[in-house]
């Protein structure tokens, strides 16, 4: 929930304000019928030091990289919003607001502000560059009706265009925040590349995976005991080498992984660090069958989403995989994967 409204401090993020009172023609246009983006230009955008694994309410990291928003050429929303995909969807939803609900004032438009939510432990979502306010003094914090039966309809309607990736805070179960508009997913989420494909962008791709297929892969050898043994041994057993799954690390699956770390031009040493992970591991999907299936459900299991440990990956793996995915901020899309399979074992 949105509690930034006092002004944000452009100063200290946007070395050239200037620029807001520059016009730019244009080139913000965003056509509201066939949602095309005609120009997205990233102007000006800030790069703020990041802090390790601190996100705010909705699931995304703090201090991210900024575009100012623009419309119809005029920088209206100091000091911006998180550069790229959520730059894309709420400079779309800033243009629609203007054009649609109600025209946006200069000075009353607000953005990025790194703060905890007011009453709360938790980091804004305008933290993390994934929030705007629209008008403020027009809709104060706390009042509801700010807007006219039709204004509220092209809001709702805006809303609906977006697929559940946007929420406004004028829909909140609590208090209300009429000016409010934000990201309402966890960053990851393959909504968020679907909307901005959907609004005629082009979405950024996905960092790469770590080196080896996932630094977060534990190490193991002969004497490693536990879950991470038995799903190594799962996924040995589904590239063809025979050993029993009792996640003791005794000499035959030492022996098998040597073994398979030859046959991959891997140092057959019979430690199963990130390297041989990166090789053990296969993507699994609804449909598929077998021991890596068996690898990942028992995985799911030691993590606290149990699921039947059958090699079939069903209707209940499946929400599993999506529900643990979620969990970890990762793309629900049901799939187990290197990043899946990073955070699982």
């Amino acid at each position: 929930m949105c509690d930034i409204h006092d002004l944000p401090q452009v100063e200290e993020l946007d070395p050239t304000p200037s620029l807001l009172d520059r016009p730019l023609g244009r080139r913000g246009l965003i056509a509201a019928g066939g949602a095309s983006i005609l120009g997205l230009g990233l102007v000006g955008a800030n790069a703020l030091p990041a802090v390790a694994a601190e996100r705010s309410q909705n699931g995304w990291t703090t201090k991210p990289a900024l575009a100012r928003i623009h419309v119809h050429g005029r920088y209206l929303f100091p000091p911006g919003v998180r550069k790229g995909d959520v730059h894309t969807i709420l400079q779309w939803v800033a243009t629609r607001f203007n054009d649609d609900v109600e025209r946006l004032r200069d000075g009353w438009n607000w953005g990025y502000s790194y703060r905890k939510v007011r009453g709360g432990a938790s980091i804004s979502n305008h933290g993390s560059g994934t929030a705007i306010d629209c008008n403020a003094p027009n809709h104060p914090l706390g009042k509801s009706g700010t807007f006219s039966a039709a204004q509220r309809r092209n809001i709702d309607a805006i809303v609906r265009h977006c697929d559940g990736v946007v929420r406004w805070g004028g829909n909140y179960s609590g208090r209300k925040d009429e000016m409010h508009f934000e990201i309402n997913v966890p960053q990851g989420d393959a909504r968020v590349g679907r909307l901005v494909r959907k609004l005629g962008g082009s979405p950024t791709p996905p960092p790469p995976p770590p080196p080896g297929g996932g630094g977060a892969y534990p190490r193991i050898k002969k004497g490693s005991k536990g879950a991470a043994v038995t799903e190594a041994q799962f996924l040995l057993v589904s590239r063809r080498r025979s050993v029993a799954t009792d996640g003791v690390f005794g000499p035959k699956t030492h022996a098998a992984t040597v073994a398979f770390q030859r046959a991959n031009k891997l140092v057959a040493d019979g430690i199963i660090g990130p390297k041989t992970w990166a090789k053990l591991i296969s993507t699994v999907k609804r449909g598929n069958k077998g021991a890596a299936v068996k690898a990942a459900q028992h995985a799911l299991g030691h993590r606290g989403f149990g699921t039947a440990v059958d090699g079939i990956f069903g209707s209940g793996t499946h929400a599993k995989v999506v529900a643990f995915q979620r969990s970890k901020k990762l793309a629900g899309d049901g799939v187990v994967g290197p990043r899946t399979w990073a955070a699982l074992i």
